[in-house]
């Protein structure tokens, strides 16, 4: 069997294996550049046992570390080279991959197809639904809400912890998505890509409207802008139609 060359990586402290082509990456996420604010809300909302739903998996940076702190993780992922990345990463971490299972499909509304598009190239975590006027576009099977929280199923006494990033997806899988969490869903990590979606025609008036349909989805839920923003006096949902950031939603009754 060949041996596959791979590099130990440590995400806050926690030590796992890559083996895909992204070293500058995983250069940046071990310096703690990355997403850092990611990953410490996963850090304090992800607890041994827990079931974490990652939609927009790419190679599997939050993937490997929610494994690596002991949670049950299923991966979503559409972009193939990106799907095959993740793959060789998981084949390099045994220990964790046990606990790991990949669904390569995009989380669509209804369960229906998409095309998704790529500015630069395949894998380069940017694939997106609304850049179908891109030099390389690929059809790709869908998966819907039921199904994916269906894969989710979580452990008596442990909680659903969602993350999710798929630039620009996210305006039309959130309303379908969100009244279907279980009471037992502790935390959403979701990023909203504002300028995506107004450079690609919608608009700014469209982009509020947009944005204000995600955030009504989590009505009664608190929500944390978890990325430092321009300007800390707006309301998170200012912020979220104006700049890509992430926010932290959690039911009141078990954030």
């Amino acid at each position: 069997m060949p041996t596959v060359d791979a590099t130990r990586v440590n995400l806050r402290g926690r030590d796992f294996r890559v083996a895909d082509d992204k070293p500058t990456f995983w250069a940046r996420a071990c310096a703690g550049t990355w997403e850092p604010e990611t990953l410490a809300a996963l850090e304090e909302v992800v607890r041994p046992g827990d079931t974490v739903l990652d939609i927009g998996a790419w190679v599997g940076p939050t993937v490997l570390f929610s494994a690596a702190l002991g949670a049950r993780v299923v991966a979503v992922e559409a972009d193939p080279a990106a799907q095959d990345q993740l793959a060789r990463n998981l084949a390099v971490n045994p220990a964790l991959a046990e606990r790991i299972s990949v669904i390569r499909a995009a989380a669509t509304p209804d369960g229906a197809s998409v095309r998704l598009g790529a500015a630069r190239k395949r894998g380069d975590s940017m694939s997106s639904a609304l850049l179908t006027g891109a030099a390389d576009t690929w059809e790709c099977p869908g998966i819907a809400p039921a199904a994916l929280l269906e894969a989710a199923a979580v452990a008596p006494g442990a909680a659903l912890v969602v993350k999710i990033d798929i630039e620009g997806g996210e305006y039309a899988l959130v309303p379908a998505l969100a009244p279907l969490l279980p009471p037992w869903t502790r935390a959403v990590l979701l990023a909203v890509h504002p300028r995506i979606l107004d450079t690609s025609g919608a608009g700014p008036d469209a982009v509020r409207t947009a944005t204000a349909k995600v955030l009504s989805a989590f009505q009664g839920w608190s929500v944390r802008v978890l990325d430092p923003g321009p300007d800390a006096a707006i309301t998170p949902a200012e912020a979220a139609a104006r700049d890509n950031l992430t926010l932290q939603l959690a039911r009141p009754m078990l954030a």
